[in-house]
């Protein structure tokens, strides 16, 4: 298991070996285990109050750049009724 508890800079050249794809629910969590994009798994720990937003960039202990994603949202659609003609 990958582990993970800095930034890595945006600036880097260092290009990300996986993906990690979270609802923003999931993002808010400050320390969680999760499961990469590739299956393998990570575990995090951030000071409390840290939210994972889209773009990020996290550092493993071996050096691995993992990308953070914004999971898709569900949304609903409503339309008014309309009277039948």
């Amino acid at each position: 298991m990958l582990f993970a508890e800095s930034f890595a800079a945006h600036w880097t050249e260092t290009p990300a070996s996986d993906r990690l794809v979270l609802p923003y629910d999931a993002r808010r969590k400050s320390r969680q285990r999760v499961t990469l994009a590739s299956g393998e798994e990570l575990g995090y720990v951030f000071p409390a109050g840290t939210v994972l937003r889209h773009g990020d960039r996290l550092l493993t202990g071996n050096g691995r750049v993992i990308e953070v994603e914004a999971a898709p949202k569900r949304c609903s659609k409503f339309a008014p009724l309309t009277p039948s003609s």
